[in-house]
């Protein structure tokens, strides 16, 4: 974007033609990929953009602010649909006449502000560096909306899940989401507040201002974020708890059945055992069959009738508690 006096004169999508009306222009604004602006580091310089500057903005650095008398880069963390880029977010080299944007081929803001400018750019190109903050902060405040969203169904979910494991994936996706975001909240709210403490001389007034209003939403999404990440692990703990629930049912079970299939065993086995002493020829034959009868009913009867008074004591005690 070329602009001379109060009007837009000019909005070129080649940088080549750009670069020669740049250079001349009363106000500009560049708009450039990394790849582009790090095959254009010679054409760049000429029109007076410092190469040291240019080289630190295609660095792939984290967000920082750097002003040597003339010229500010600012670093920038940048948020798409499907991540957020802390390290090679947009790199903004400006002064009050100029600004260079850089930043990934699939990020698109500063295409998009480029279309509506702020009008305070006519006067100072460093206004559009407080439009790009501004519109990452809504950016990043879209995605904490729906990370809200998305922690109440989880809430819903994990109650439901019984504990499935690929609810569990789904809570600690949103806790890692949740911590690059607070990570990225984090480097712009240190580089807007760099960038007013070192204090360029085209920051005025009005700019410190608005830019103090970045730093203070900044904090305050970084507030909803932590408020969200101890929500995710209160989440964690429900999906523990459910988790505990249902091995203590489990263990439960396996405790009734150890008890019914021990029953089985008492009951088969002391008839089993007088059966067993009875089978050697010389005692068997040394005892009447009707008395052989009555011990193998008796060594049933007597197990059944203990092990009723001790499941009645048992279901008693249970009632106790």
């Amino acid at each position: 974007m070329i602009t001379e006096g109060s009007s837009k004169t000019a909005e070129l999508k080649s940088l080549d033609e750009a670069l020669p009306l740049a250079k001349r222009a009363e106000r500009c604004w560049l708009d450039l990929t990394f790849e582009e602006a790090s095959t254009k580091m010679s054409e760049l310089s000429k029109i007076g953009l410092p190469i040291n500057l240019l080289s630190g903005a295609v660095d792939g650095k984290g967000p920082s602010c750097v002003f040597n008398g003339t010229w500010c880069l600012l670093k920038l963390p940048a948020v798409t649909e499907a991540r957020i880029l802390i390290h090679r977010g947009f790199s903004l080299i400006f002064n009050d006449n100029f600004l260079l944007s850089m930043h990934p081929l699939d990020v698109h803001e500063s295409e998009e502000e480029m279309e509506i400018p702020s009008p305070h750019t006519k006067r100072n190109m460093a206004y559009a560096v407080y439009q790009l903050a501004d519109r990452l902060l809504n950016d990043f405040g879209d995605i904490i909306e729906r990370v809200e969203g998305e922690l109440s169904r989880l809430e819903d979910e994990v109650v439901e899940s019984q504990g499935r494991q690929e609810v569990l994936r789904k809570v600690l996706l949103r806790k890692r989401r949740l911590l690059t975001l607070s990570k990225g909240l984090w480097q712009l709210k240190d580089a807007v507040h760099s960038l007013r403490h070192i204090s360029p001389p085209f920051i005025d007034n009005e700019l410190d201002t608005k830019l103090n209003q970045v730093v203070e939403e900044a904090e305050r999404q970084i507030d909803l974020v932590e408020m969200y990440r101890v929500m995710v692990s209160d989440i964690i703990n429900i999906f523990a708890t459910t988790l505990s629930t249902r091995l203590n049912i489990s263990v439960k079970e396996l405790t009734v059945a150890m008890l019914w299939l021990t029953i089985i065993a008492t009951v088969i086995g002391f008839p089993n055992t007088v059966a067993t002493i009875f089978g050697i020829p010389t005692l068997a034959e040394s005892i009447q069959t009707h008395w052989l009868l009555l011990l193998l009913l008796g060594s049933t009867i007597v197990p059944i009738l203990w092990l009723k008074s001790f499941l009645s004591t048992y279901k008693r005690s249970g009632e106790l508690r």
